[in-house]
């Protein structure tokens, strides 16, 4: 690439604040520290701002715009378009439009944007100093966004908004106990810093460290490291298999903060209609995944397995876990199709019917997971067995 073809790519605005603003971070909190300026308020003021900022790309930017994995009032979508300014990651909209094509393409040295294939420096931050001309382009298939004026509004005012949001407001309310400096400079560029590098990691390190639990199609992988920095994004395989899960953690357990977060919102009827993918279906794609290490760690042994009366049995547990789980797949697809043309006050609405099928489905989905349970005890016995 000459320098003719740099100067027209690079992108000055967003790449000269990604390269300066780790230099400014670092020069604002040595002279706040070796000044005796430190001030627990400022800190208390830094992490409020820094939670504010990637909930609102976790659970607002990612989760809501992004995949439309739930949906929000105004008053949610505004407050994350208002923090999710103050993140410096650019508008909603390009953000978003930037991530499904990601997902459309994931690991395409060629179509897709931050594609670990490229390096890890280009995932992690590279992409970024580079213009994405065609992306208002893209915006012409994502009506969702584009008729949301919010996010319009956004697209248009996002730097100044971030300007104050990050920076001018986190000063002001710094200045009440005189502490502007700080306020500008840890709660605003330290914070700015650690935001951009927690999210960015989810593109680079969660791309190639971390566990694949549900896939190996693809490069993401679960990293409870980038979870715990970007309160839940980290469980980046799961996400890439069940895109549509407002969860990134699908178990309670989990560390999804942005999970608790927008489920705490539904009971006050903030946010709605949020989508899970049906516990079957995860537990099956876990359930091929380990079949998998389990065929490589056997291949690899000196035990005598294929062919055995434990593969027999392995084999016969998994067919019955399949016919299982299409059983349940048939019962909750007839379930939906029914509460769906018909309303419950609706005359000639079958109660009886809907009932019936509700208790069928139970049945069907405890023997699955019984038929799973016993496959797994298999498993682990075999691997025993096998010193594997």
């Amino acid at each position: 690439m000459n320098k003719k073809q740099v100067d027209k790519k690079f992108n000055w605005v967003v790449g000269s604040y990604l390269l300066v603003s780790p230099f400014v971070a670092i020069f604002g909190l040595y002279y706040w520290l070796s000044a005796g300026k430190f001030n627990w308020n400022t800190m208390i003021l830094l992490l409020a701002f820094m939670t504010a900022a990637q909930v609102s790309i976790t659970a607002g930017y990612h989760r809501l715009f992004a995949h439309r994995a739930y949906q929000a009032k105004w008053p949610v979508r505004l407050f994350f378009l208002i923090f999710g300014a103050s993140a410096f990651e650019g508008s909603a909209l390009l953000w978003s439009l930037d991530h499904r094509i990601h997902h459309n393409y994931v690991d395409d040295k060629d179509k897709d944007p931050y594609a670990i294939t490229r390096g890890f420096f280009w995932a992690h931050m590279g992409w970024l100093l580079y213009k994405q001309d065609d992306q208002i382009e893209d915006a012409k298939n994502a009506g969702d966004l584009v008729n949301d004026p919010l996010v319009m509004w956004q697209y248009q005012c996002w730097i100044p908004l971030g300007i104050f949001m990050g920076f001018v407001l986190p000063g002001l309310i710094a200045w009440s106990w005189g502490d502007m400096f700080g306020g500008i400079f840890i709660a605003g560029f330290v914070r700015s810093v650690i935001n951009h590098h927690a999210t960015f990691l989810i593109n680079s390190l969660s791309h190639c460290v971390g566990q694949q639990t549900y896939s190996d199609t693809h490069s993401a992988r679960d990293n409870l490291f980038t979870a715990f920095l970007t309160f839940g994004e980290g469980y980046h395989n799961y996400h890439h298999e069940f895109a549509s899960d407002y969860r990134n953690g699908p178990r309670w357990y989990d560390w999804d903060p942005s999970k608790w977060i927008i489920k705490a919102l539904s009971y006050v009827g903030l946010t709605y209609n949020l989508k899970t993918i049906r516990e079957e279906i995860i537990v099956r794609k876990r359930m091929q995944m380990k079949e998998k290490r389990m065929r490589k760690k056997l291949e690899i042994s000196n035990f005598n397995f294929f062919g055995s009366q434990d593969f027999t049995v392995l084999e016969q547990l998994k067919e019955n876990m399949e016919k299982a789980f299409k059983d349940l797949s048939r019962l909750r697809d007839q379930y939906q199709n029914l509460t769906k043309s018909l309303k419950i006050h609706e005359k000639g609405f079958n109660m009886l019917e809907a009932n019936l099928l509700q208790d069928q489905i139970n049945e069907a989905q405890a023997k699955f997971f019984d038929y799973v349970s016993q496959w797994n005890l298999m498993r682990k016995r075999v691997l025993a067995y096998a010193g594997a």
